[in-house]
Formats: structure tokens, sequence, C-alpha cells
């Protein structure tokens, strides 16, 4: 059941809401911006009790703007309902109440142009002032006259870009104006009680040049440059049928009406303020409330080249530079005012001495910002790359079996092996996929440095042919064992073996047989056939069998050496 208390309320609430849609649009074609980069309103002061309207409105600026009540502020658009009376309220008062106006004018030809972007307050009658009729408003207004029919034309402006069309008389009429609520209908809480966030006129334009009277943010008589568009666009431009290609633009704004509101923060020192660096911030050296803050406080002047900033005289003052010394030889060390302390490479191969013990016989430079051995350590095993036996691959103590120059690191053949036999045969397909073999016999020697042939960091075994098989078989320690004159590995449930044993022929000589069983092989098999042994410090012993039988591709190849090793 409703009372009729719910029933006044609600048919007060359609009410506003039928006042703001109706009133988003007023007078204007349907929105047709293809840009907009308006910053909404920060404030709205409070109602001020000799006219009801609000004292100010403050962009995101923080510049704060009050109504235009005189001719001097207003120029010869302001005008009272009887001139030869004083301003009063509601008797002699204003239908339009001007916080911002900027208007800019252009004539092409036959074509003329008129821009108007507007904060207004006014009375929703339209008439005249009434008490609880006012409403306050922004406005964007373009119309061209005289333009093509029908056709299209982008103006841009400093709050966006619209692109407009000429009716069939070739007039442009396009007017926005953000929501209007009578404060007698929505009460001043609602009519006034945000900065109408959805109005396209944020921030305020200003003018550059001449410098306006003081007080007033603009000239209301004079043609003037303006700053202020968040679009960086403080101009008028049109483009379209009958104007120049690209288009014709003017930077002069005539009027342009405001006066500021004094308010702390806005940038302009007022009465009964000490300071005002536009912001109401403490901490520096101007406070909230733009009075100076005392000397001494610590603040931060804007500039990354000082160091400890503090007050004085409402002015932050900066201390010592920072040490910018990153203790790097190799980088140029400065100071960039904004970005601060700056360590920059030194161009490369600058000399330079890191101090540490690379052994190198070129010279130490800079390499990308750091001090490098000469030539740079690629493998980081204190041994320039110009001086090393494997710049590639870390190797210890410069290890090199064979003596080539070349380290054990990094040599493929470390040394040599006598291959006595190789016999390969791929597997039976497909009755029997994993019955292929490989047997190898031969000898190696140990150099008298190397110490005995050993397991203890595993010992693999690689297999190639001429046609392509690369077959690996590697055991790990605990796949051999050492009975101090034979090494037997086992692995692949004993299909795999291999035996290494010492020969009576001399000391460091040792013979071995392989024995690869059960293994999958397949495809066609041809010579030479290599063996590669790996053992220790990644020591490659590598043999290679050329007397193959037969000479074309097979099922299983067998390789002989010329002269038989004798394998005990």
């Amino acid at each position: 059941m409703h009372t009729r208390k719910s029933i006044v309320r609600s048919t007060f609430h359609a009410l506003i809401c039928t006042a703001v849609l109706s009133a988003v649009w007023a007078g204007s074609t349907p929105p047709a911006h293809a840009l907009d980069c308006s910053v909404p309103l920060k404030a709205v002061g409070p109602i001020d009790p000799a006219n009801g309207f609000p004292l100010y409105y403050q962009d995101s600026t923080r510049l704060a703007l009050q109504p235009c009540l005189d001719a001097v502020c207003g120029g010869a658009g302001f005008v009272l309902p009887d001139p030869n009376l004083p301003l009063s309220f509601p008797g002699n008062f204003p239908v339009a109440v001007v916080y911002s106006r900027a208007i800019s004018k252009m004539t092409v030809g036959t074509i003329s142009v008129v821009y108007v972007s507007a904060l207004e307050g006014s009375f929703a009658n339209g008439v005249q002032a009434l008490p609880g009729d006012q409403v306050v408003f922004s406005r964007i207004r373009i119309r061209i006259f005289g333009a093509t029919p029908g056709g299209t034309y982008t103006v841009t402006h400093p709050y966006g870009v619209e692109v407009l069309t000429a009716d069939g008389f070739g007039t442009v009429n396009f007017t926005q104006d953000s929501p209007r609520i009578p404060v007698g209908l929505g009460g001043p809480a609602l009519a006034f009680g945000t900065a109408l966030s959805v109005g396209r006129v944020g921030p305020f334009l200003r003018a550059v040049a001449p410098v306006p009277p003081p007080g007033l943010i603009g000239n209301p008589a004079a043609n003037q440059t303006v700053t202020g568009s968040p679009c960086g666009t403080n101009i008028l431009r049109v483009e379209g049928p009958g104007f120049p290609v690209g288009g014709q633009q003017t930077d002069q704004f005539k009027p342009l009406v405001g006066r500021r509101h004094p308010i702390c923060g806005d940038g302009f020192l007022d009465a009964g303020e000490q300071c005002d660096d536009g912001n109401v911030l403490d901490g520096d050296c101007c406070s909230s409330t733009c009075q100076l803050e005392p000397n001494g406080i610590p603040c931060q002047d804007g500039d990354a080249c000082t160091t400890g900033d503090t007050c004085s005289a409402g002015t932050c003052i900066g201390g010592p530079p920072p040490n910018c010394d990153d203790g790097n030889q190799c980088t140029a060390d400065s100071c960039d005012h904004a970005l601060g302390c700056q360590n920059l490479a030194q161009p490369n191969d600058t000399p330079c001495d890191d101090g540490q013990p690379v052994i190198c016989s070129l010279p130490y430079t800079c390499q990308e910002g750091l001090c490098t051995a000469g030539g740079g350590d690629m493998d980081g095993d204190q041994v320039c790359n110009d001086d090393d036996n494997c710049p590639s691959v870390a190797n210890t103590n410069q290890a090199d079996l064979d003596g080539d120059g070349v380290g054990n690191a990094c040599d493929p053949v470390d040394a040599t092996i006598a291959l006595g036999e190789a016999r390969i045969q791929h597997s039976s397909e497909p009755a029997q996929p994993n019955d292929g073999r490989i047997i190898l016999k031969g000898t190696f020697q140990m150099g008298p440095s190397e110490g005995p042939f050993s397991d203890a960091a595993g010992i693999s075994v690689r297999v190639q042919d001429g046609l392509g098989l690369d077959y690996t078989v590697s055991w790990s320690p605990g796949r051999c064992a050492d009975s101090g004159t034979r090494i037997r590995c086992r692995s692949g449930g004993g299909g795999l073996r291999g035996t290494f044993w010492q020969l009576p022929s001399g000391p460091g000589q040792y013979g071995f047989y392989i024995s690869f069983a059960r293994v999958d092989l397949h495809g066609m098999l041809q010579g030479p056939v290599t063996v590669d042994i790996r053992h220790g410090d990644s020591i490659d012993r590598v043999g290679t069998l050329d007397a193959c039988a037969p000479s074309t591709p097979a099922a299983m190849v067998r390789c002989r050496a010329p002269v038989p090793h004798p394998i005990s």
C-alpha cells in the first residue's frame, strides 16, 4: 500500500529524472563528436545566499571561477534588465550568469563559423530571474552558415573534434549542453552538489596574450590567444567543402570571459595567503592552507641532482649533489636533473684494469660497460679468449692431451684408438626388431701424465657408420666393476657389455672388447665405421676403420684393420 507521502516522493523523483533527460541535449543536433578530451571540473563552491548560485566552479588545474556579474568582467555582453538600476536579486538580475565563456569566429569566403564554449548559470524558465529556478550547465556550440548543403565538416576545438553535417539550407547548428536541474526542484545538493562531471567544458581556457586585466582570465573586448586545451588544440579549425585543403584555423578568441575566485592552491597569491604554489599539499614549503612552512623541514625541489633539500622562506633549496660514482671504471658517471644518476657504458675497447687474476697477454678493455680481459673470457675460466686453448668451454688447467693446441674440452680427438675389428648387423625386421648387434675390438694407449684408465667419471661408446648410423651407450660408474686389471661394464639387461684391460706389451697399453646385443638397429649399413670412447675429464679417443665389406649398403658390415692387433 502506498502512502500519500511515498506517492509525492515518487512523483518528485520522476520530475527530476524527466528534467535531467530532457535537458541533456536540449536544443542540439545529435552528438557527433569524434573526439572528447575534456577533463571534468574538480569542485563546486557553496551557494551564495545573495543569488542562489554556487560561489565558484573549480577545474582540474585548481582554477576557480565565480559568476561574472559586472561589465568589467562580462564586457558588452553583460546586460541588466534595467541598466539604470544596480544589480539586485531577483529584481534586477541577468538571465545569463557566466562563469566561463570563450568565443571564436572565422569567415572563409561566404562561409562563417561561430564557436562557443561556456559554463553558465541561468533560470529554467529562460525568461527572468526567479528564486528556486536557478540552473548551471556547460555548453559547446558550433554554428556554420553558408556551408554546402549535406556537406560534412570536421571541427577541431579546444575540447575535442566534432564531425557535423550541414542541413539542406547549408547550415550547421550544433549545441551540446550538460543536464540542468533547477535548484527548486532538486535542491542545492542535487542541482549544485557535483561539479558538472558530465559537462565537456574543462579545464577552463585562459588568455595568453595579451595579458588579461587583474583578476580576470581573459579580456572581454580584445582578440587573444588562449591556453588550457586538454587536447593541446588551443585553436578553432574547420575542414570540409568550401575550406582550403587541410582546413582553415584561427587561434584568436573574443571575448574570453571569466573572473577568478580567490582560493588556496590555484597558483595565484591572494589576500590572506603567504604563498600559493598551485596545490594544497603539505611538505613542499607552502602548506595546504597557503602558509609558509618552517625553514629547514625536508622537501623535494624537483631536481634529481640534489639531496637533502630543505625549505627556506617558502622555497625548496637543493642540498649537495648525489654520489653517482658506481665504482665501475667502464661507465661514465653523471647526473641528469630529471632522471638522477646515470652510469652509461664507456665505448667498447676503452682501456681498463679490474684487478682480477685472469691470464691474458692482451690488455683489459671495456666491453658493454664491463672491464674484460683482452678479447673477453667467454667460458669464465680465468683465461682470456685470446690465450685460451678452449675459449668456449671451461677446460681445467688448459689440459691438452694430444698437444695439438686445442684443449681437451674442445678437442673431438684427444687420442686415437687402434681399432682392430668392427662388426655391425641390423635387426631382422619385422620378425626380430631388437636383435641387432655391434662388436668392437681394439687397443689404445694412456700417456704417463694421464694415470691409469678409470671408470671414475663413467665411460661412453659411440658408433657411427657411413650411412648415418649413430648409436651411443653410456655406463655410469655404478654400472662398471674394476678388478684392478680389468674393467667390466654392463647395462641393458646384460646385453650392452664392455671390457677394458691392461696389455702385457707395456705400461699404459689397454685393450677392449665391446659387445652390444639385442639392440634395435634399422636401415642399411656401410663403412667406414668410427668408434669414439669417452672417459675421465671428457677425453675422447677416436678410431676409424675404412677396410669394410661389403663395400655397398648391406644388412651387415664388417671392418678389419690391415694388420691384426694383439688382443689378450
